[in-house]
Formats: C-alpha cells, sequence, structure tokens
C-alpha cells in the first residue's frame, strides 16, 4: 500500500530528532575533549586541542551539505561550505585583529571577533544571494529560491559558533553563570527541536535528495551556534 507524504514525513521526524540528538552530542562531546586537551580560549588553544571541536563542526556541516534540504542548486551548497569555513576561521584564528577589523584590547574575547566576522558574512551571503538570483536567466520560483539559498548561509556561518562551546564548558567549575548559560542553551535546543518537527512537514526537497530528513535535522543543530557563541560573549562581559 503506497503511503501518503504526510504519513512519509511522519515517519521520519523520529530518525530526524535522533539525527539532531546524535549532532548535540557530538559537539558535547567534541568540547569535553578540547577542555581536556587544554583548551583556553579560540584564538589561543593550541593545535590539539582545537581538532575535536573543528572535526565535529565540520561533520555537522557536511552532513547537511549531503542531505541537503532546500531547493537551491549546487553553487548553494559551495557557498554554504565556504561561509561556514570562514565563520570557523574567524572564531579559531586572529584573523579580525590581523585583518586591523577590531583593536587588540583585553576588552574584546575571541567571540567578539567572531561576532564581527559573522556580521560581514551574512552580508556578503545576502549580496551572493540576490546576485545570483538576478543572474539568473529563467527567475522562476524566485521567493523560494532566494529564502532557500539565505536559509543555508546563514545556518553554515552560525554553525561556527560552535567552536565557543569548550570555552563555555571550560567555565562551569567556576562559574554559576556558565552554568546557566548552559540550561538556556539547552532550553534553545529544545525549542528549536520542537520547530524542525514543523519543518519537516513543510519542507519541499528536490525529489533526488537523499536523506533530506537528515538535513532538516541539522538545520536547528547549526542555527545554534549562534546562541552558543552570544552565551560565550555574555560571559566574557561578566
Amino acid at each position: 500500500m503506497t503511503r501518503t507524504p504526510e504519513e512519509r514525513t511522519r515517519s521520519k521526524v523520529a530518525p530526524m530528532l535522533l539525527a539532531q540528538a546524535t549532532a548535540y552530542l557530538l559537539l558535547a562531546l567534541a568540547a569535553m575533549l578540547s577542555v581536556a586537551a587544554g583548551w583556553t580560549d579560540g584564538g589561543e588553544s593550541g593545535v590539539w586541542a582545537r581538532i575535536p571541536s573543528l572535526v565535529a563542526i565540520a561533520a555537522v556541516l557536511l552532513v547537511f551539505v549531503a542531505c541537503w534540504p532546500l531547493r537551491a542548486t549546487f553553487a548553494d551548497r559551495v557557498a554554504s561550505v565556504v561561509f561556514g569555513v570562514m565563520s570557523v576561521v574567524f572564531a579559531v584564528t586572529p584573523l579580525v585583529w590581523t585583518m586591523g577589523l577590531l583593536e587588540r584590547s583585553a576588552k574584546f574575547a575571541q567571540c567578539d571577533a567572531w561576532a564581527l566576522g559573522a556580521g560581514g558574512l551574512l552580508v556578503l551571503l545576502v549580496v551572493f544571494a540576490f546576485g545570483r538570483q538576478m543572474a539568473r536567466e529563467e527567475r522562476s520560483h524566485l521567493i523560494r529560491s532566494l529564502s532557500h539559498s539565505v536559509t543555508s548561509g546563514t545556518a553554515a556561518i552560525s554553525v561556527g559558533g560552535w567552536a565557543f562551546l569548550p570555552t563555555l564548558l571550560a567555565a562551569v567549575p567556576e562559574s554559576t553563570e556558565a552554568v546557566v548559560a548552559l540550561v538556556v542553551i539547552v532550553v534553545f535546543a529544545l525549542a528549536l527541536a520542537f520547530a524542525s518537527v514543523y519543518w519537516l512537514r513543510e519542507v519541499d526537497p528536490d525529489p533526488a535528495a537523499r536523506h533530506p530528513w537528515v538535513g532538516v535535522g541539522m538545520l536547528p543543530v547549526m542555527l545554534m551556534g549562534v546562541t552558543v557563541a552570544l552565551a560565550t560573549l555574555v560571559l566574557t562581559r561578566l
């Protein structure tokens, strides 16, 4: 008996949430390994301390691109990878200071540099998305293509914020505020998990897409990177 689209979507809710939970677990375990390896701050840690978190972030980004849940082109996939990589670079290197975009001062932490870099990437994303749409000869489904392009790019930029989870975890033993921040992050993650169930029902992936429900599950995880970075930024101000 052939199942309706609604029934097929309903059958993917549990696997999608499981994939989402697995991604969160991977990022959390990787952050713990980074802390155990001597993580201090994104721009100051040694190479070995950075590797676990960077590998986990890369895995989430690549799974999202491989299980593409949106009606966007191959160019959007490539752009998402580029934006994601650049976001991580801003999170773990002193590139912003090297470029002279931020004053070298004790009042600015690595998360400040990432926020500035991510803001610049968002501007580039909007320019890229509109420019690509205007360059199309046939502009059918313009709004859908534009929104999907911006959504994927925003998620890719946001994923770099997960590079600050080790910084947050390292502060937990000495800071009640860090514990509160983690609780807030969990609450937001649960809210986005609930929202992703509705996203799964509304998503309209390419018929040839492989396991797009996994890609839908990665979207909230990637977007949560902003919450992690903001929580770390607030913590550095206290």
